[in-house]
């Protein structure tokens, strides 16, 4: 049995907006919501995610809960409420969840107050800090009898939530899912560990070459950044029976993994992902219009990628329009990939694709067409791809279809 599986409804909540619409049209304005955090001690400018993540939460829920389950409950809300599922279809709906980390901020404060740095909290910490605390707490929002799974494969772990997701329902398991992807990672703790890699950019204030460039020429690496997305995945016929509107089809899904280092990605690696997305889709080069790209920033990564688009897309590379909203967001890890592949979706349903921030050309082995600084228009454009690739040299990439 193979099915269609359609996206019905989004919920999403990024640095540049709260809501899907809000964040993709921020996107398309060319805004960028990597900027200094409230709390001085993270020290670099991050994407956070400015709203209020615990709005209509239960007392009880806002105070227990760490923030990378508040954003994780926050969009699948979101999600379900655009998605008009009813009671009964939520209590069938299974739930995929991503993070790269789970609850850390809840972690760092529990060893905080072991030490006495800081007063303890009233919290429970294991069921908060558990990295399936977000995907528990969304089946219980919808009292889902499904299962509810959670993945932690580093940067890729909200594709990887979507394109396992998306078996499940291919394949006959399910007929309805929420998947998507969550992180919350902006402490000094953290910060100071992602320095020791070496992989975060300049501030934007800093010259030359500040902030994340993704492609560019002068790129120093990323922004770390935070937020959550939910994608509401159907069956096409389960879609229409309900009256459903889709956004786009979920066609193809392709993991690999790299095999040869935890820290270098390996283009080979990455371009079987690519190729085998297509060849689950029945795509061939041509049929690409867009690359959401991974392109975090850093020198080799974006170096490596570029070359696996055209390990497999040959002489069809060059018509291909490719960018990355990294400079925009920041590297939401776990959540980026469910956050981009959002994106892709809405870039199809509305043709008009996101810009990459702050490029400027000058490397000769980043010579795509990277739809530099200014969002642009499209007619026509049926098929993308959303690519994410993570540390431990896991690959990931989804292609969508327009309805």
């Amino acid at each position: 049995m193979s099915r269609r599986v359609v996206i019905t409804a989004i919920g999403l909540a990024s640095p540049v907006g709260d809501t899907p619409d809000a964040c993709f049209d921020a996107l398309i304005a060319g805004a960028c919501g990597v900027t200094p955090h409230p709390d001085p001690a993270i020290g670099r400018d991050v994407g956070y995610v400015r709203g209020d993540m615990t709005v209509n939460l239960p007392g009880n829920q806002a105070i227990m809960l760490d923030r990378v389950s508040h954003l994780a409950l926050y969009v699948a809300k979101q999600a379900l409420e655009a998605g008009r599922l009813g009671t009964e279809q939520q209590a069938e709906c299974g739930v995929f969840v991503g993070t790269g980390i789970g609850g850390v901020s809840t972690l760092c404060d529990a060893v905080g107050a072991f030490h006495d740095k800081i007063p303890r909290r009233a919290q429970l910490v294991i069921p908060a800090v558990m990295p399936n605390a977000p995907a528990a707490h969304i089946a219980q929002h919808m009292t889902s009898t499904q299962e509810a799974q959670t993945y932690a494969t580093a940067c890729t772990a909200g594709a990887v939530a979507i394109g396992e997701a998306f078996r499940r329902i291919r394949d006959g398991y399910l007929d309805v899912a929420l998947a998507g992807g969550t992180e919350a990672m902006l402490r000094p703790e953290l910060m100071q560990a992602w320095g020791q890699l070496q992989v975060l950019c300049r501030d934007a204030s800093a010259e030359p070459y500040g902030g994340c460039r993704p492609f560019s020429k002068g790129r120093t690496g990323f922004a770390l950044g935070e937020g959550a997305a939910m994608l509401l995945l159907e069956t096409y016929e389960h879609a229409m029976a309900r009256g459903a509107t889709p956004i786009a089809e979920v066609c193809g899904y392709g993991v690999s993994n790299d095999g040869t280092h935890p820290l270098r990605p390996n283009p080979s690696g990455q371009a079987l992902a690519i190729a085998r997305a297509m060849q689950q889709a029945g795509l061939a080069p041509e049929d690409v219009g867009y690359i959401n790209a991974h392109a975090t920033g850093t020198l080799t990564g974006d170096r490596v990628e570029t070359a696996a688009i055209r390990q497999v897309f040959g002489q069809a590379a060059d018509r291909l329009a490719v960018s990355s909203i990294k400079g925009a967001i920041g590297h939401l890890i776990g959540a980026g990939g469910a956050v981009e592949t959002a994106v892709t979706a809405l870039a199809l349903q509305r043709q008009v694709l996101p810009p990459t921030l702050r490029f400027e050309g000058g490397d000769p082995q980043c010579d795509l067409d990277y739809v530099p600084n200014q969002a642009r228009r499209v007619e026509g454009l049926s098929v993308a791809l959303s690519h994410s690739f993570g540390m431990g040299g896991n690959n990931a990439v989804l292609a969508l279809r327009g309805v």
